[in-house]
Formats: C-alpha cells, sequence, structure tokens
C-alpha cells in the first residue's frame, strides 16, 4: 500500500522538454491514487543525458503549468552536479522531515534500478509508482518485489505516443509541435529559441 501519510507524489526527470504526456500521466496518478499533488523535480544536470536544455529553461516551463495539485521544486539547482537521484531524494526528505517518499517512474527505469547509483538509499527511501504501458511483462519487475523494493503498477494509464526526443527534433525541422505540449510551453521554446539549429 502507498503511503498515505505522505500524500504528494513526486515525479523526476529531465523534461527536456516537458510534454503534454507529462501532464497527462501526472493527472492521472492524481486521479488514480488520490494523492494531495504531484511534484515535479526537474533534473539540473543529469549525469547521463548531454543534449539537456538550460536546466533554467527546463524549470521555467514546467512552472508555466503549475497548478494546486500540480508543482515544481527547484531542489536540484542548490545541489552537487551531476544530479543522482539518490542525493536529490535524501535532501527532500531532509528539507520535508519524511522518511519515504511516493515516486513516479517508467517500466523500464524501473526494471534497471538496481544500476541507478546507491540503489539501497532507493530501496529504503522509495515506494515505486510503476508506469507500465501495454506489452511490458509485469513479471520482469516482480522478482525486485523480493529484494525488497516496495512498488505498485499503475497499468491503467493511457500511453502518450510522442517523447521529448521527438518533439525536440520536430521543432529543429521546423514542425509544428501545438497540441504536443502545453500552448505556455510552445510559446517560451519558439519565443527563446529553444532547440533550433543554432541554439
Amino acid at each position: 500500500m502507498y503511503y498515505k501519510i505522505i500524500m504528494e507524489c513526486y515525479y523526476f526527470g529531465t523534461f527536456n522538454p516537458p510534454h503534454s504526456g507529462h501532464i497527462k500521466i501526472a493527472n492521472e496518478v492524481l486521479k488514480k491514487f488520490n494523492f494531495s499533488k504531484i511534484v515535479f523535480v526537474p533534473a539540473n544536470c543529469p549525469p547521463h543525458k548531454n543534449n539537456a536544455a538550460n536546466p533554467m529553461h527546463r524549470l521555467n516551463m514546467l512552472r508555466l503549468v503549475e497548478s494546486d495539485k500540480i508543482k515544481v521544486s527547484d531542489i536540484e539547482f542548490s545541489l552537487p552536479t551531476p544530479s543522482f537521484s539518490y542525493q536529490t531524494i535524501e535532501a527532500i526528505l531532509k528539507n520535508n522531515q519524511q522518511e519515504k517518499l511516493n515516486f513516479i517512474i517508467g517500466f523500464d527505469a524501473f526494471k534497471n534500478i538496481e544500476k541507478w547509483k546507491n540503489p539501497e538509499i532507493l530501496k529504503k527511501k522509495l515506494f515505486f509508482i510503476v508506469l507500465k504501458r501495454k506489452g511490458e511483462n509485469r513479471e520482469e519487475i516482480e522478482k525486485l518485489k523480493n529484494k525488497g523494493f516496495n512498488f505498485v503498477i499503475a497499468d491503467n494509464i493511457e500511453e502518450y505516443d510522442v517523447s521529448s526526443t521527438e518533439i525536440r527534433k520536430k521543432v529543429f525541422e521546423g514542425e509544428n509541435i501545438e497540441g504536443f505540449v502545453d500552448e505556455k510551453i510552445r510559446r517560451y521554446i519558439y519565443e527563446n529559441g529553444l532547440y533550433r539549429k543554432n541554439s
């Protein structure tokens, strides 16, 4: 069972850029698990992604879609780089005086969670909300339960058939991204010249 006392849920990622699928997932998780809010945590300097847009742009884009139940944390911007998830999680727990966090994660990422930096800390401090798409075999991650990872599979959340990579490609090639991102984010991308050939 997810932790009812801790009613917020955290959504880490590069969000490069944040797209409609990210917001849809947040709203679906809110509804399915009755969390009080989803907190987006954009990576400042992700260790395995060298093509991320300026972190302040990614933070600003997320702030454009904040609401009563969707919030944004800039906690990684005060931490050492590169940004490892376990460090951010420990900082959040310390700031909030909590012992555990609810944490949204994709199926493929969770399947490889033991390869993350300091997985024992993640095992101890996180309850995972695992996003499972059609065709993904839940048996691939059941073994992690036996190893002490606490999780629930959210398998009724609809797929979104575009990625941040595809959106960047569309912008780079001059294609329209209307509908793929919030209109405020779309304007921000063009006004700031993000993902263009000369950006």
